[in-house]
């Protein structure tokens, strides 16, 4: 009886030792092949995040001022900030009108002002001045204006359309000219050079 236990108790020690060395054989193994796919999947999410801000700096973006002005307008009848609602559509906006308003965005963030905030843009465009001279009330007064920036895209847009008109109407007068020019050598070949033709005496 106690030999069999002896021999049970001796298996049970080879068989502890043989998975103890396959345990601390394979664990650098584990610990390496965690590593590595550790450090792809940040390498994977860093590659995700650089293409994901690459697409954004290459898509085309928002550039309408009156469609801004109705977003914002949105925005602050749902209960938004004026500094938040320039932060998301900066966001959407062009690449060059993200540049503008992001320091904007920043220098609101921290506690400027209105205007030392868009003193901080260096890049001013009559677009950008626009939709400052448009949220300048929202922002300094703090008074309920989603109308008013409503009313205000609705002017942005009648104003566009009339100069729209004003230049479809005066391109007429501005084609007069190179039309002219482009048709005179078709009246000229068929006629005048026949009539002229048929004046001069045939020589039998």
């Amino acid at each position: 009886m106690n030999g069999s236990v002896l021999a049970a108790s001796l298996i049970f020690l080879a068989l502890a030792a043989a998975a103890g060395l396959a345990f601390s054989g394979s664990a650098p193994a584990r610990s390496g092949l965690l590593r590595r796919s550790g450090l792809a999947a940040g390498s994977g999410k860093a590659d995700k995040d650089e293409h994901s801000q690459r697409r954004a700096e290459q898509s085309p973006g928002l550039r309408d001022t009156a469609m801004m002005l109705e977003l914002i307008a949105a925005m602050l009848h749902a209960g938004a900030g004026i500094g938040r609602a320039l932060e998301l559509v900066a966001a959407a906006a062009s690449p060059e009108y993200r540049r503008a308003l992001r320091p904007v965005v920043g220098a609101m963030a921290i506690g400027a002002d209105w205007e030392t905030a868009w003193r901080s843009s260096d890049l001013p465009s009559p677009e950008i001045l626009a939709l400052r001279d448009a949220l300048g009330f929202a922002a300094l007064t703090g008074a309920p204006s989603s109308s008013i920036l409503y009313a205000q895209a609705a002017r942005m847009r009648r104003e566009r359309f009339r100069a729209a008109e004003k230049r479809a109407a005066s391109l007429g007068v501005k084609l007069v000219v190179p039309l002219g020019l482009c048709s005179l050598p078709a009246f000229i070949c068929l006629g005048v050079v026949p009539v002229l033709l048929a004046l001069v005496p045939s020589s039998s």
